[in-house]
């Protein structure tokens, strides 16, 4: 790999991170879903590294592996999402979740066609 195929690659990473969140966020506010307080932090940092996972599987050919990444966040997000009041909005883990995927999976198409 050439040194602009890894800027491009670290670039794509980075774009993943913060920018990501931010994006999300907005998302969401337009959505009018406003993020749990208690789940800020955690579910930031859970939805950079979902992102970066995705970005890599992109990159490296193997898009289809990323559906364990959606199989395994429905598994640990069920019980929350299921109990009668829900613990969290589905809608807003869906629309969050969706909206995160689309930008690793945008972004790693992107790169993966550039290098």
């Amino acid at each position: 790999m050439n040194w602009e195929s890894m800027v491009i690659v670290v670039v794509g990473g980075l774009l993943l991170t913060l920018p990501s969140n931010w994006a999300v966020r907005r998302v969401l506010r337009m959505a009018r879903h406003e993020a749990p307080q208690s789940e800020n932090r955690a579910g930031r940092w859970i939805g950079v590294l979902e992102r970066l996972l995705i970005y890599v599987l992109v990159l490296i050919g193997a898009a289809a592996a990323a559906g364990l990444v959606v199989a395994a966040k429905s598994i640990l997000r069920f019980p929350e999402i299921s109990r009668k009041p829900a613990a969290i909005d589905p809608e807003y883990v869906l629309i969050g979740s969706l909206a995160s995927w689309l930008l690793a999976f945008a972004v790693g198409a992107l790169a993966a066609a550039t290098i």
